[in-house]
């Protein structure tokens, strides 16, 4: 059985997302912020991927064929579904080694026995989604459900003409980054000292085209006007809770995630993120069911 509440993925989704986009980052003892709403369409496929020995939750078992019949059954019944199709190791690793051709790193990490099974819903417009998801989780020899359309569902989300982003620590935030290591700073907003370490930082480092400092009040009124559809999320949401960050566009041959990695040790920094990491990291969950792979393999250089 499947180890997430329906919605379990939004937020790892949304943190994911917001280096894309604008972070929101809520002070420890606040309400949890909703995540942003994506548009659903039945182009989205429900990914359903069985068991398998290393699978959190399937206490180290495999689906069998059994319960793979069976899951193939109780699905083909379904009446919220216009398709289903199973995608087995075989193909499933053909397409992993297209999707990452460029990652020699992540493509010897990975091997054909390493990626589960799955199958793929095609969903009715309109049908009642969760309730599916619920429904499919109870099954035996389900080991994990991602949704697609809570991952490609955003397309304003997934544009971005910055490379890295380097999100500043807010008052009260409650990232491990901002609380400890920082002496005096520790669990305050980045100080102008901190903040010129991490320009010098970024001057120094070969490979930065250009960046740009982005402060709250900006940052606020790009996420306000991004989100003004979801009343929800903006009403909860104040100008401190929003980071300043500086936005680097890189050349594209340079190891973004080694920057990432240096940025992200500067006291001060809350989270730093890379458009071509999440990028690898929300395909290598919504296509193949793995997030437990180390950014050393995912976000790699291509060769």
């Amino acid at each position: 059985m499947a180890e997430e509440a329906p919605r379990g993925l939004r937020p790892l989704i949304a943190a994911l997302l917001a280096g894309l986009s604008v972070l929101v980052s809520t002070p420890a003892a606040a309400n949890p912020v909703p995540a942003p709403e994506v548009s659903v369409s039945d182009e989205w496929e429900i990914a359903v991927f069985l068991c398998t020995p290393t699978t959190y939750g399937c206490h180290k078992r495999a689906a069998t064929a059994k319960q793979k019949q069976a899951l193939r059954t109780f699905l083909e019944s379904r009446p919220e579904l216009s398709g289903v199709r199973f995608v087995d190791r075989a193909s499933a690793y053909e397409s992993f080694r297209h999707d990452f051709a460029g990652n020699k790193a992540l493509l010897k990490a990975v091997r054909a026995k390493d990626l589960p099974e799955s199958f793929r819903l095609r969903v009715k417009k309109g049908a009642d989604r969760d309730r599916l998801w619920l429904a499919v989780n109870r099954r035996p020899g389900v080991g994990k459900i991602v949704d697609q359309a809570e991952i490609y569902g955003d397309p304003q989300a997934m544009a971005s003409e910055w490379d890295i982003s380097v999100f500043m620590c807010v008052k009260e935030s409650a990232m491990p980054a901002c609380l400890s290591g920082r002496g005096k700073a520790n669990g305050r907003i980045a100080t102008l000292k901190e903040k010129k370490a991490v320009v010098k930082a970024i001057e120094g480092t070969p490979g930065v085209e250009t960046y740009i400092f982005e402060d709250q009040a900006t940052a606020y009124r790009n996420f306000v006007e991004s989100y003004a559809d979801n009343e929800s999320l903006v009403s909860a949401v104040n100008l401190s809770d929003i980071p300043e960050s500086y936005r680097l566009r890189m050349r594209p041959e340079v190891d973004w995630n080694a920057v990432s990695r240096r940025l992200a040790r500067l006291p001060g920094v809350s989270q730093v993120y890379n458009l071509r990491c999440t990028a690898a990291q929300l395909k290598l969950l919504a296509e193949y069911g793995r997030r437990d792979l180390p950014d050393s393999k995912v976000c790699a250089p291509r060769r």
